[in-house]
């Protein structure tokens, strides 16, 4: 009994052993799952974060270091747009800013410019996210964005999707921020694609410095997709119109460029400033002549001062302000008004007596005409060198005087000198809180030009997309077949163009012959069907609001494509033109059938959509 016993205690033992065991086994098994589990978590939320992870998201980017290249201004494989992106930091310059320690950032200047990583190679449906670091030490805090431009194998352009605006942080000596503000976005490679560039983008001229960049793989299907191409195309112009084309004129009193004369850019420097303003005031009888067979309506960008009937009760403007940066050092002739009130040679008289001084009396006659006068600011400032409070105090003086005049508020600019370039981001933004929702006579230095005859359209100025900028041509009686060749540009591209020069530049025999030639050209055109013309803020409202009209397609067969078009614009779109695909030989819009007309090779139906109205398209196949 004793041995008995003694097998069954030692076999429950060995039992309590090996449970022990197995259970010793098992929660070590559990914590291994627990921490495995716990590391994925850890990794996937640090690849969202575009975190390096390693061997599941290494650093794809091969200069994140920022290494000089072949060009010491740059990185080792970067680009840029425009002159304006460099190297700077302790170990470059002895200047600017470094975050991570190796003595080096990346200065990015210019609205139309960027920053451009080297490309890197890509898996079709894979997702890759852009990490970076962005300050501004310029007067005021502005934004960035991130472009991912795809490839591929052969080098051809697949497509590209930008991240929304995202806030660069100010730094100031005084009150130096905590930390750099960050710039994130991931997108998805689209089928085909081989290749990644990401570009950096600035949404005004303040300079921004960029730091610890990285490039990884991430999961998911990223937070961007490339957008895909609607499968019908809408016209920006109404009718079958191939281009939009306005005429416009710069339009100064004697207190503008006139007596403020800057050396560069302006043909009458040297001349009279009061003879100058008379031909300003003549060149409007002489241009609405011209205007006149043909119905056309022009934009006249007036001056402040082009509203007065007179100043003999002394009013001052804006605060009386001197504009320190009218120097030699901007190309002034001289440093006079870095000290002079910017008014100071106001006559204080009427029409009757200084009658280049003030315009008030040819405001009746333009709007009689239904000619559209827009601004050109009250001052004729400098933009890109303008504070914001001196731009503030500009467009609420224009505003102003020019409803004592029964002109509405500005809706299009023109831009003095052509002076965006330097144009901080709260300066836009003041642009489009005072209702401008258009401009023309940007910059045309590389860095800061965003629009251009090169690519005739209009486009929105980048990080403030409610204002569309317009390219323009100048035309003088030696530049007559470029304003056409422009013209045909535009019509090539479906695109716009803005045809302009100042008021006093039309008329001589010479120049008035000049423009009739260009006007009857375009003319021409839209007797034709290929152009429409009108005002340039028409033009630009005109495109604003067929963006806004919703393209889906409802069913596709070999045979029939069906599309649901709804007018979201809030307003009436007459002779919305759609652009057909190839191979389109009827249609039908809510089941009656529409007239197919063809102009420069595309096949197009023109209809009228009332705002808030859907239509239904069928579109036939042999």
């Amino acid at each position: 009994k004793s041995a008995s016993r003694f097998a069954r205690l030692h076999s429950l033992a060995a039992w309590r052993g090996t449970m022990s065991l197995v259970l010793r086994r098992t929660l070590l098994i559990a914590a291994i799952v627990i921490a495995a589990t716990a590391i994925g978590y850890a990794a996937r939320a640090r690849m969202l974060d575009c975190a390096a992870v390693p061997l599941l998201a290494p650093e794809l980017l091969p200069t994140a270091a920022l290494a000089p290249g072949a060009s010491p201004a740059l990185p080792d494989g970067w680009g840029a747009l425009a002159p304006g992106v460099t190297l700077r930091g302790p170990k470059i310059d002895g200047q600017g800013f470094d975050l991570d320690g190796d003595g080096r950032s990346l200065q990015l200047l210019g609205i139309a410019n960027a920053a451009i990583a080297p490309p890197v190679a890509v898996t079709p449906g894979r997702a890759y996210c852009f990490a970076g670091r962005a300050l501004t030490d310029t007067a005021s805090p502005t934004r960035a964005r991130l472009r991912f431009v795809w490839s591929d194998a052969a080098g051809a352009h697949l497509g590209d999707a930008a991240t929304p605006w995202q806030p660069v942080v100010r730094w100031t000596k005084d009150a130096p921020p905590a930390a750099w503000s960050p710039l994130l976005g991931a997108a998805v490679a689209p089928p085909g694609a081989a290749t990644l560039r990401v570009a950096v983008e600035p949404s005004s001229d303040d300079r921004v410095y960029l730091d610890a960049m990285h490039l990884r793989p991430t999961l998911g299907d990223g937070a961007l997709h490339v957008p895909s191409t609607p499968p019908i195309a809408i016209s920006p112009w109404p009718n079958g119109a191939r281009a939009a084309v306005s005429f416009s004129f710069d339009w100064e009193t004697e207190m503008g460029g006139l007596i403020h004369s800057r050396s560069l850019g302006d043909p009458n420097a040297t001349q009279d400033p009061a003879l100058r303003a008379m031909r300003m005031r003549d060149g409007v009888t002489t241009t609405l002549a011209i205007f006149r067979p043909y119905g056309i309506r022009a934009t006249y960008y007036a001056t402040g001062y082009n509203f007065l009937d007179g100043n003999a009760e002394r009013r001052t403007f804006m605060g009386d302000p001197v504009f320190p940066w009218a120097s030699s050092a901007n190309r002034w002739r001289s440093d006079a008004w870095t000290t002079r009130r910017w008014f100071a040679d106001d006559p204080h008289g009427t029409t009757a007596s200084d009658p280049g001084w003030y315009f008030g009396d040819l405001v009746a006659p333009l709007l009689a005409e239904r000619q559209a006068i827009e601004s050109h600011t009250f001052s004729h400032l400098y933009g890109g060198l303008a504070s914001l409070d001196e731009w503030r105090a500009d467009l609420a003086e224009w505003r102003a005087v020019a409803a004592e005049k029964g002109v509405a508020s500005a809706r299009s600019l023109a831009f003095p000198w052509s002076g965006s370039g330097g144009m901080s981001d709260a300066a836009w933004d003041a642009l489009a809180r005072a209702g401008i929702a258009s401009v023309t006579r940007t910059s045309d230095q590389a860095a800061y030009r965003f629009v251009s005859t090169e690519r005739p359209r209009c486009a929105p100025v980048p990080g403030h997309e409610t204002i569309i900028a317009c390219p323009d041509v100048y035309l003088t009686t030696g530049s007559v077949a470029a304003a056409k060749r422009a013209i045909d540009a535009a019509i090539d591209a479906n695109g716009a163009i803005d045809v302009w020069a100042h008021t006093e530049e039309v008329v001589t025999p010479a120049q008035i012959a000049a423009w009739r030639e260009v006007v009857g050209y375009a003319a021409d055109g839209q007797t034709n069907g290929d152009v429409w013309i009108a005002p340039l803020s028409e033009l630009t409202d005109r495109q604003r609001l067929t963006a806004q009209v919703d393209v889906t397609e409802t069913e596709m067969t070999p045979t029939l494509r069906r599309v649901r078009l709804s007018n979201r614009s809030g307003a009436d779109l007459p002779g919305l033109t759609l652009l057909l695909p190839p191979g389109v030989v009827r249609a039908r819009i809510d089941g009656l059938p529409a007239r197919l007309t063809e102009r420069g090779g595309s096949r197009m139906a023109s209809f009228d959509l009332p705002a808030g109205a859907s239509v239904t398209v069928e579109l036939g196949a042999p």
